[in-house]
């Protein structure tokens, strides 16, 4: 099992609304195949958009960024922050939402935000106590991280973020901790009746969520600091990273 440091605990912990500046932010969603945009003014969603299930998000997502703005009277110019989510996720998803966030916040001179993909998904829970939010990562592993969630308050990460094995991460799982991701489509049939899960339909990271964050953290210095977090090298970086070792 592996961890990893992220995200400092207290960034979420205002409230919902109390302190939100009156900001309008476009949030971007890319880490599952299909993506999803959000728009956000005041605290308070203006809309929120996925896109196409049959295109891939490279394809779709500046078309439709402008499509959605300028149907709800949007123009670039007026937005004050972009907000994408930086990963865990998939490689390719990943590297589209922020590329196109850089982008626009290079061009636009605004801010950019990166949130963690899994702080998103915590944030759709219908639950209040501590949840276990998981990604697939591939190889039969999960990326995890627990969560508490108070009333009236962002879900508060009690640990770093995790990779383990799908099934030992199911054994260790305790009782009473309820369970959320994406991956859950892949391993519910293994949990058995004692862990709760989520509504099914907040299990994947959706871009409403991303902006919510969003109004709450600091940008960053220059959009080109903007980097994904894979916390993982790829097939290819790991198999020559073993080649190495073994010349």
């Amino acid at each position: 099992m592996h961890s990893f440091a992220n995200s400092p605990s207290g960034i979420y912990e205002r409230s919902f609304v109390c302190g939100i500046p009156p900001l309008k932010i476009l949030a971007i969603e890319t880490t599952e195949r299909q993506g999803s945009i959000a728009l956000y003014e005041s605290a308070s969603l203006q809309h929120h958009h996925t896109l196409p299930a049959n295109d891939r998000s490279a394809a779709t997502l500046a078309p439709e960024i402008k499509a959605v703005c300028a149907r709800h009277n949007w123009t670039l110019s007026d937005i004050d922050r972009i907000a994408v989510t930086t990963g865990p996720g998939s490689f390719t998803g990943l590297r589209v939402g922020i590329v196109t966030a850089k982008t626009l916040g290079y061009a636009l001179g605004r801010d950019v935000v990166g949130i963690n993909t899994l702080d998103a998904i915590a944030l759709q829970a219908n639950h209040v106590g501590e949840l276990e939010v998981v990604m697939d990562a591939q190889r039969n592993e999960v990326f995890s991280r627990r969560y508490l969630l108070e009333s009236e308050s962002f879900p508060k990460p009690l640990n770093d973020i995790t990779i383990i094995d799908d099934q030992l991460w199911v054994a260790q799982l305790p009782d009473g901790v309820k369970v959320t991701g994406p991956v859950l489509k892949k391993l519910n049939d293994r949990l058995g009746a004692r862990i709760e899960t989520e509504l099914e339909s907040n299990w994947a990271p959706r871009a409403d969520s991303v902006a919510r964050l969003a109004a709450v953290t600091q940008p960053i210095d220059s959009p080109f600091k903007l980097m994904p977090e894979y916390f993982r090298k790829s097939a290819a970086e790991e198999k020559h990273q073993q080649a190495q070792n073994e010349t």
